[in-house]
C-alpha cells in the first residue's frame, strides 16, 4: 500500500481548544466529515447547550467564507432565505428572485431551529441542500453552498421533514455537560474569556481543494473485501436498529472512509476505516443506536479483520510449504530429518491457530492435509530404503 503526501492539502483539524469549546470533541470529528465530503449536519438538543455557539465559531475558523445566517419560524418566507423579490423585474410581471445576499451565493449556511420553518420552506431547501440547486418558477439558480448546520431543539416528524433529514448524513443529538470538572471549565471559560474569538484556522480553498480530492474517484482505493464488509455492515446494522438507511446515504457514506483513510496518509481504505461509519449511520450520542453499532460492527468487522490476519498467514505457511520437495528420498539422514521437523513444527503451528470463519477452517484443513501426506508419503520411503539396506 502506498503513501499519498496528502499532508499540503489537508487542513488543520478543528479541536475544542481552537473553538472555544469543551467537551465536543465527537461533534467536532463529525463537522469535520461534513465539511471534507461537503455534506451538510444537524444537531438537535435542548436550549443552552451551545448548538448556536458550536456552529458559528466553527464557521468562523473559515477564512474567506461567506456565512449565511438565519433564526427560522413558521412565518419565515422564500423571500428571507434565498433572496427578495426584483421589484423590477415583478412590474414586468416576472417572478425573480435577487439572490445575492441569500444562502444560494453563500458559502456556508447556519440554519437555526430549522424544523420551526414550514413545509413549504423546507421542500424549497431540499434541492439546495442535495443537488445545489434552487428552482423557483422559470428561475433555475445554482447554490454555492458547500456546508449546512442545522439546529433545532427538537425533531418534527413529516414527510417533508424525512426527505430533507435524508439529505443530512451527519446528525447528532448534545446534551448538558455530565462530568463536574468539564463543567468546572466551561466556567472557567466564561469568567476569563468572556469575549472568546476564533482565530482563522483554515482556508477555503485549502478546504475545497481537500474536497475535491475525496469527489476524484482516483484518489483512494476500495479493495473488494471492503465493499462486502461495507455491505455486510450496512445490513446488519439496519436489521438490529430497524433503522431506515437509504442508498443515497449509503454511498455518500462511502466518502467518509475515503476521509478516513486520507486523514491516516494511505490511498486505500482498511478495515479500521469502517469504524468511522458511526458517524452516519448513529445519531452521534443516542447511546442505543451506537450500541446497536459498535456490537455489529465488532461482529462483522471484527471477524472479517481476524480472517484476513489468519488467511495471509496460512498463504504464508502454504509458500513455503510448496517450496518443499514433494520426495525427501534423495536428502542426506541431517536433511531429511531438517526438512520432517520444519513440517511438524508448521503442523503444530496449524493446529493451534484459530480460525474465525469457515473459510479459514477450510484452508487451515488443506493445508495440514497436504503437510501430512508429504510426512506420510516420505517417512514409509525412509523405512523402505533402511530395510533394504
Amino acid at each position: 500500500m502506498t503513501k499519498k503526501p496528502v499532508k499540503n492539502v489537508t487542513p488543520k483539524l478543528f479541536s475544542n481548544r481552537m473553538l472555544g469549546l469543551v467537551d465536543r470533541d465527537r461533534e467536532i470529528k463529525q463537522l469535520m466529515y461534513a465539511l471534507f465530503t461537503k455534506e451538510h449536519m444537524l444537531m438537535m438538543g435542548p436550549p443552552g447547550t451551545a448548538k448556536s455557539l458550536f456552529a458559528t465559531r466553527a464557521f468562523s475558523a473559515i477564512e474567506k467564507a461567506k456565512l449565511f445566517q438565519i433564526h427560522l419560524t413558521k412565518q419565515t418566507t422564500e423571500e428571507y432565505v434565498f433572496g427578495p423579490l426584483n421589484i423590477v423585474e415583478l412590474k414586468k410581471g416576472n417572478l425573480v428572485h435577487n439572490t445575492n445576499d441569500g444562502i444560494l451565493t453563500a458559502d456556508f449556511a447556519f440554519l437555526d431551529e430549522f424544523f420551526d420553518a414550514s413545509d413549504v420552506l423546507l421542500r424549497s431547501l431540499l434541492g439546495v441542500l442535495n443537488e445545489r440547486v434552487w428552482l423557483k418558477g422559470s428561475q433555475e439558480v445554482k447554490a454555492k453552498l458547500h456546508t449546512a448546520i442545522l439546529t433545532s431543539n427538537y425533531q418534527r416528524e413529516s414527510d417533508v421533514t424525512q426527505a430533507v433529514l435524508d439529505r443530512i448524513i451527519f446528525k447528532s443529538e448534545i446534551g448538558e455537560v455530565t462530568q463536574k470538572t468539564k463543567r468546572m471549565k466551561i466556567y472557567k471559560d466564561a469568567l476569563e474569556h468572556p469575549d472568546f474569538q476564533v482565530s482563522k484556522i483554515f482556508s477555503l480553498k485549502k478546504l475545497k481543494k481537500f474536497s475535491d480530492l475525496i469527489d476524484n474517484p482516483d484518489s483512494v482505493n476500495f479493495p473488494k473485501y471492503i465493499l462486502q464488509t461495507f455491505d455486510v455492515l450496512l445490513q446488519e446494522f439496519v436489521k438490529e436498529s430497524k433503522k431506515y438507511i437509504s442508498q443515497r446515504t449509503a454511498n455518500k457514506s462511502l466518502k467518509v472512509l475515503k476521509v478516513s483513510a486520507l486523514l491516516d496518509g494511505r490511498d486505500e481504505v482498511d478495515y479500521k476505516d469502517l469504524e468511522e461509519l458511526k458517524y452516519v449511520f448513529c445519531v452521534l450520542n443516542r447511546r442505543m443506536e451506537e450500541e446497536i453499532f459498535d456490537a455489529v460492527y465488532e461482529r462483522c468487522v471484527g471477524k472479517a479483520e481476524e480472517e484476513k490476519i489468519v488467511m495471509n498467514d496460512l498463504k504464508e505457511i502454504e509458500t513455503k510449504v510448496s517450496t518443499m520437495p514433494d520426495d525427501f528420498e534423495g536428502l542426506s539422514d541431517k536433511e531429511f530429518i531438517n526438512k520432517m521437523r520444519e513440517l511438524n513444527e508448521y503442523i503444530h503451528c496449524l493446529e493451534s491457530m484459530s480460525s474465525p470463519t469457515q473459510k479459514t477452517t477450510s484452508k487451515k484443513d488443506s493445508i495440514l492435509t497436504e503437510m501430512r501426506e508429504i510426512i506420510a508419503d516420505n517417512r514409509d520411503k525412509i523405512f523402505k530404503s533402511k530395510k533394504s539396506k
